[in-house]
Parts: structure tokens; sequence; C-alpha cells
């Protein structure tokens, strides 16, 4: 009877040994059960933002809580490690879909984009390359806004972000790859300084705006196509502005841009109405991705001032 338990003994040892032994990991390390050298990977996410609201959609660290998506290469390589997964928050952690992920014995490339759902404006890519490139096209823009059908145009665009975080590993990431997101696009903010009450401004036009173009990110944007208005069509109440009170935000392909603008407004004019049109052409400005130009309009009947600020920081 000794014997038959020492059997049964030396057999759970073995299978407790066989068990402690094996690996399942792309680097070797028992996936089943971390130690110090098997750390699962996390994603500690960041994205430039200014908190102001915005016609369009433009993207901050709340904002990227809807989710986005994640690739991870073998440094230097195009080899995916985790290969297109959904990175999405649930009680204050971000969570890889297909998890655990842990950290293999060599360096990795992380690159990202949001949405997840790539909006139809993106019409190819994004692609990354083994030397850290990232390319995408730009096609048809929305360049319209209606006060009475506000997600027409620009009025429910989203904004395409990516980030890279390159030769990240276990020891320079423990407790996650700080992925930081950027805006390859420029966006302009419109705003009135003061407006008389018996004015109602029509229409905002800025004219020659191409809303083609293609992007790779070590050299920036080539637009292409021919130039097309940004048209602002504003209807009923939604037509009268208070002084200071912002139009709206819209997102821009980077380009130089000439300036040209006109405001049709009506005024009342001692229990009289009168319809026209005012109109400025700005110095030449290049709008430049991560970049946020406001245009401040001073309307009156008989002149169109526009002041710009710019924000050097993205936003």
């Amino acid at each position: 009877m000794i014997k038959d338990y020492k059997y049964i003994a030396l057999g759970l040892l073995s299978s407790l040994l066989i068990t402690a032994c094996s690996k399942d990991g792309a680097d070797g390390n028992d996936v089943t059960k971390p130690n110090e050298q098997t750390k699962e990977i996390g994603i500690k996410p960041d994205v430039w933002k200014m908190t102001e609201a915005t016609r369009a959609t433009t993207y901050d660290n709340t904002t990227l809580q809807s989710g986005f998506t994640v690739y991870a290469y073998r440094e230097n390589t195009t080899t995916a490690y985790i290969d297109n997964k959904t990175v999405s928050y649930s009680a204050s952690n971000w969570i890889i879909t297909g998890r655990p992920y842990y950290w293999p014995d060599y360096n990795l490339d992380f690159f990202a984009y949001a949405p997840s759902s790539i909006p139809t404006y993106i019409t190819a890519g994004p692609t990354y390359t083994a030397g850290h490139d990232v390319t995408f096209t730009c096609s048809n823009l929305p360049l319209s806004y209606s006060s009475a059908s506000p997600a027409e145009g620009q009025g429910g665009l989203i904004e395409f972000i990516y980030g890279m975080a390159l030769g990240k590993n276990r020891e320079n990431s423990l407790s996650g790859v700080p992925l930081t997101f950027q805006h390859p696009f420029a966006r302009i903010k419109l705003q009135f300084s003061e407006l008389q009450e018996n004015i109602q401004i029509n229409t905002i036009t800025l004219k020659s705006i191409k809303n083609n173009g293609s992007y790779t990110h070590s050299t920036g944007w080539t637009p292409s196509g021919d130039a097309t208005n940004l048209v602002l069509t504003f209807a009923g109440d939604a037509a009268n502005f208070e002084p200071n009170e912002e139009i709206g935000t819209y997102l821009m392909i980077p380009q130089e841009w000439t300036g040209g603008i006109d405001v049709n407004a009506t005024w009342n004019v001692w229990g009289e109405s009168q319809t026209k049109t005012v109109s400025t052409t700005l110095s030449p400005i290049t709008w430049q991705r991560g970049n946020s130009y406001t245009y401040t309009f001073t309307v009156t009947p008989t002149d169109l001032t526009v002041n710009t600020s710019k924000f050097t920081e993205q936003w």
C-alpha cells in the first residue's frame, strides 16, 4: 500500500513539473500565469487637446474612450505581434481585445488610430511602414454646414487621429505604453466679436479651399484636386448670434489659403430690410497640421473685418 502511494506522489510531481515548464507565448514565456519576467502589455493613451466645443468632433481624452485600433510590430518591421485589435475603455482601464498580451523578449513598435471605424473621408489607408511612416488619403472632406440640418457636412464630422510609440519593452513601459495621438488635420474656429440686434447672418463663405489630399507622417500633406468653398448656411433663430458667440470649429486639410471671405447678411434699418454681401481677402496663410486658427468677424452694413489668431500648440 505504501508503494502505491509512492507512485501516486511521483505521478503528481511529474504532472506539476510538466505544467510548470509549459510555454505558450510568442516569447516563450508562460502566458497563463505571469511572473516578474512576463508582464501583460498595457496602453496609456493620450491626445493633445484644447477643451473647446466644436461643430466637428475633435478628439480629446474623453472622446478617445469610444475606442481605437492598435497594432504592435517587432521593432523596425511590419511583423505583427498585436494585429488590428480594438482598445476599449471600461472601469478606468484600457482593454485590448483578445487580451492578455504579454511582453515578448524583443522591442515592439506600436501604431494606433481612432476612431476604430475609419471615417468615410479617409479613402485609402492608414498604412504603416517599417520605416515608422504613416500614410493615408483624404477625399472630399465635407465643406458645408447648415443650421437647419447640423448633422450634414461638418456638423457630424468625426476627426481621424493616429499615434505611434517606438522601441517599447517591459522595462521602459512596465506601467503601460505611453501612446500619444496626433492631429494630422488643421482646424479653424469661427466666431463673431459683436453683432447688432438688427443683423441676421445668412451665409458665410470661405473661398478656394482644397478638400482632397494625401498625407505622409514624415513629410506632411500634399493637397490635390480643384479648390471649393466652405459654405455655412444659417436659418431661422440660429442665424442670430450674441456678441463673441462661437459659430463653430471645422477640420481642414493643411494648405496655403489666400483668405477670401464673403458674409451675406440682412439688416433691418429703420424698419426696412436690406440684404447684401460684405467681403474681405486676408493675407495668405499656411494652415499647419495640429494647429488651430481662430477667425473673429466684425460685421457692419458697409464692412467686414476679420482678425486672426493662431494656436501654435497642438489642440
